[in-house]
Formats: structure tokens, sequence, C-alpha cells
């Protein structure tokens, strides 16, 4: 009988000291928190490169506190999807180009319309300036989504299977395009027939001649090897794309004053970094592209390009956009 009562009495001492156990378990696991970020940008791209500094400088300062796991190549969605995530706070980090804005805020999607910019100069001029603040303002106001890095991804090149030299080349070229309506407005105008395709989807698609040119940077262009089922690389430099790293404050409110100043300080050097990588990244791009892989480079007179599209412009500034924003972009 005393040897029944110690076994239980040893049962219930251990479904006691259960709940103890596991609190503990769960105590010593909240102690190393996990950053996710969410990329749509391939490995060994300078935004992962920045990105990588981010986590390395992060984990050290925080003595391991902090983990941060980085998901490069879309792993984790595509842009609209990554952008989701950050609005509800399953994912803390994101790094998307500036296709989120042009679905979630089409009357601010200015900055990545063909020939908007001209050159780097009127690119940082927008996003450093007013204009560039407004929207990452709104956003965060409106989404809780902070924009914590602006990255110069460089000038979008077009590629093609046949030489383009002129706007007049243009004509009847199948070309591939995110679901974007400005953009397919500027090659319609061109003379282009445009044709919507997912990313992910388009080196089959260029490859088994679904379409016959598309449009990227060169580091793009590179990573993704366009360059095995493209002949031609051309010159237009028709948008300056950015990459935006973005954050979730649903996450970034729950860390302390000290956290929060370590992590912005952290992705401050990790833009700063990769904007380095990009200051002549295309030259490079493009070097490696045409001397080492077999690209052929044209050059072509932007400005019969910029001419032929301005009535695009003009119409996306009185119908589509904010009131007065073409204006304010004429100003840069």
């Amino acid at each position: 009988m005393l040897k029944k009562i110690f076994v239980l009495c040893v049962i219930a001492a251990f479904f006691a000291a259960v709940p103890v156990l596991a609190g503990g378990a769960g105590e010593g696991a909240a102690k190393t928190q996990i950053i996710n970020v969410a990329s749509t940008f391939p490995d060994d791209s300078p935004q992962d490169k920045g990105l990588d500094l981010f986590k390395k400088i992060v984990e050290e300062k925080s003595n391991g506190r902090f983990e941060v796991i980085i998901h490069t190549g879309g792993a984790m969605g595509n842009e609209r999807e990554t952008f989701e995530q950050l609005i509800d706070g399953s994912v803390e980090f994101g790094a998307n180009g500036s296709g989120d804005i042009g679905q979630f805020y089409p009357e601010y999607f200015c900055s990545e319309v063909p020939y908007i910019f001209k050159n780097v100069d009127q690119f940082w001029a927008y996003w450093n300036g007013p204009l560039g603040k407004e929207i990452s303002d709104l956003i965060e106001e409106e989404r809780g989504v902070k924009t914590v890095g602006v990255v110069l991804r460089g000038a979008r090149y077009l590629t093609a299977n046949k030489p383009i030299r002129s706007v007049a080349d243009v004509r009847g070229l199948k070309i591939r395009l995110p679901q974007l309506e400005s953009w397919m407005m500027a090659w319609e105008q061109l003379g282009a027939l445009p044709t919507p395709i997912n990313f992910s989807e388009v080196y089959l698609a260029l490859q088994t001649g679904t379409v016959a040119a598309q449009e990227n940077p060169p580091e793009t262009i590179l990573n993704y090897k366009f360059y095995e089922v493209q002949k031609y690389l051309v010159k237009t430099e028709h948008i300056f794309s950015a990459a935006r790293f973005l954050m979730s404050n649903i996450w970034f409110d729950r860390q302390t004053p000290a956290d929060q100043k370590m992590i912005l300080e952290a992705m401050k050097e990790a833009t700063d970094y990769a904007n380095d990588l990009t200051r002549d990244g295309d030259a490079q791009y493009v070097k490696q592209l045409v001397d080492d892989l077999g690209m052929e480079l044209i050059e072509v007179d932007k400005n019969e390009f910029q001419k032929a599209v301005e009535p695009v412009l003009q119409k996306l500034g009185r119908e589509a956009w904010k009131p007065g924003l073409y204006e304010q972009l004429q100003k840069l």
C-alpha cells in the first residue's frame, strides 16, 4: 500500500513539474528572436549582400538574442505577397522593388514608368526628396510598413533576339512585362506587343519563343541567366529601378528602444553597403554579359525613345496619378 502511495506521489509530482519545465523551455527559447527577411531578389545580388551585412551586424550586436534568416529569390512569395505579410506582421522584413506601390497605390506609381527619370541624379532626387518621402510615409501610416532603405538596382535594359536600334525596330516586338498597366501602355506606344508573364516563368517563355524580348537591370539579366536565351542587350535605360528594404511596424513596435535603434542603424549600414556595390554595378554587369557571356550590346538614341513615350506620361499625369504629381516630377 505504501509502495502504491509512493508511486502515485511520484506521478503527481511529475505532472506538477511539466508546466514548470515547459515554461522554462519556452523562456529559454524566447531568448533568441527570429527575424525573417522575405526577399524577392536572388542570392549574391547587391541587395542580398546588403541583407547579409544586416544579419551579421544584428546578430553580433545583440549577442545572439536575434537570429536573422534571409529567404531569397521570392521563396516566401512575390512582391504583393511579401507586402501583405509585412502588413499583418507574419514576416518582419521584406526586400521588394516597387511592384507593391503599383498594386496598392497606383496613383503614386510613377518612379518606375519608362523615361520618367533620365538619369541617376533624378532617381535620387525623387527617393531622397519630398515625393519619395510622401509615398513612404503614406504606406507606413496606412499599412504599417516602414521603408528602411532604398537601393539603386540600376537602369533597366531591353534584351531581345533581334537587334533593336531604334523605335521602329520595336514595332511588333513581343515583349514580356509584369502586369503593370503603365508599363504596357508605354511599350504599346513604342509599337511593341506586351505580354504579361510571371517573373518565375520568364526564362522558359524566352526559351520557347512565347516572347522574343524582356527588360530588366543587367544584374537581373546576369543572375537569372537570361543571356542564355537572348542575344542582344539593348541599352535603353528606360527605367532606373529601386530596391526597397521594408519593415513591419507590428513587429518593430514590440522591440525595446535600444534594439530599435540598433536595428535601424544596422539597416542603414546595409543599405549604404548595397548602394556602394551598385554605384558602378551596371558597367560591371554589362561587361560580364558582353565580354564573358557573348551578348551583343546595342546603344540607342534614348531621346528618340523618350519623345515617343511622352504622350503616355502626359496621359498618366492627367488620368492615373495623383493630381499635380506629373508637374512635380517634371521639376526634378
